[in-house]
């Protein structure tokens, strides 16, 4: 790609002078600095209209981005549509029950916020919006909507939910927790485009948050900053060699990008929370509170859908190192690899046997 070309501008602006594309550029990023930056500052605020308020600048720079980068002005429109609807049910509908007692029953109102919060942050029954408006935008982007966008609403959330206290708001929780995550996973059965497969692996992940925030404040905490993390490598890399479909997948193999591959696949196994990685141990904690308090049913359907999400990941992590595999099958591995990948095998075995008994013996 010549010099003078932006991967993420539109067609209309290819043509302009590279130091103009340089300054577009600059305010790209300038603009993803500061909706990470709004969440993290967010941390520290705990009234309503604070929140309210940064969430919306939030918002505002995320539209901004959109339009001016991004090719699909209905996406983008889309998003500023629901977001603004969803923005304006909040803070109406948390100062309505903000003016009443603390101990306030369950009531038509607080369904209906729990609705508002839902379409914010794209859960069941607004599941719809969030892969439609993922698949036309840049890996960049992806990677903000999927966390720094979420995360005031989700703080927002547990502010409100700590107030009220009750347990008709909390099955009203699991069952918008679970329905999304079983979506999620029926969804993404004959996926083939990559963007919309990670972004219901978001979905999954954030049913899961939302219920973990429930109980563990400092445990969703945890849980969020892992799947940042593990996000961040797996953005940079589908945005480097502009994968699309789960077919261009094979681009990294190209000029053996080995460590590349490696970076993505244990990346895929942070955020495909098998042990012994810490998203699992959360996991497991949150399913043993479901169990001791709550639905056995819930958790079971909950551990299927996650497990049935591996599959998508595996594909992933398989397309991946299509080409290694290939070596191993064709051409004669010497003793010594032999031994290091047996070895290997043996030492992964021992570490997800040593986390799994402790994680279930600490609890």
């Amino acid at each position: 790609m010549h010099k003078s070309q932006h991967p993420s501008l539109p067609n209309h602006l290819q043509s302009y002078k590279y130091p103009y594309n340089m300054n577009l550029n600059k305010l790209f990023y300038f603009m993803v600095f500061i909706m990470t930056l709004i969440p993290l500052l967010s941390i520290f605020f705990t009234n309503f209209i604070h929140l309210w308020i940064m969430m919306e600048m939030n918002t505002i720079i995320m539209i901004s981005a959109m339009a001016i980068f991004m090719k699909s002005f209905k996406s983008t429109l889309n998003f500023f549509i629901i977001q603004s609807f969803s923005s304006l049910m909040l803070i109406y509908l948390m100062m309505m029950t903000n003016g009443n007692s603390n101990n306030l029953p369950y009531s038509t109102i607080n369904m209906i916020l729990m609705i508002a919060f839902s379409l914010k942050l794209g859960l069941f029954p607004f599941h719809f919006w969030p892969p439609l408006i993922n698949q036309n935008i840049n890996w960049i982007l992806i990677l903000i909507m999927s966390t720094s966008q979420k995360f005031i609403p989700m703080v927002i959330f547990h502010s409100f939910i700590d107030q009220k206290n009750n347990t008709t708001m909390l099955y009203i929780m699991l069952t918008i927790s679970l329905m999304s995550s079983l979506m999620s996973t029926l969804m993404n059965i004959f996926e083939t485009n990559l963007m919309k497969i990670m972004t219901f692996s978001s979905m999954n992940h954030l049913s899961w948050m939302m219920m973990i925030i429930i109980f563990d404040y400092s445990m969703f905490m945890i849980y969020f900053a892992t799947y940042t993390m593990a996000m961040i490598p797996l953005s940079l890399a589908f945005n480097k060699f502009n994968m699309i479909s789960i077919f261009s997948l094979s681009k990294t193999q190209l000029l053996n990008f080995k460590a590349i591959n490696f970076l993505m696949s244990v990346n895929l196994l942070i955020v495909s929370t098998i042990p012994p990685f810490i998203t699992f141990l959360m996991k497991i904690n949150l399913l043993k509170i479901l169990i001791d308090n709550y639905s056995t049913l819930s958790s079971f359907l909950l551990s299927m859908a996650s497990i049935f999400t591996l599959i998508f990941y595996m594909n992933i992590i398989i397309k991946i190192n299509t080409f290694n595999l290939m070596k191993i099958k064709f051409y004669k591995p010497s003793l010594s690899n032999l031994k290091f990948n047996f070895s290997s095998m043996i030492l992964i075995s021992i570490m997800v046997l040593f986390f799994v008994f402790f994680s279930f013996y600490f609890m």
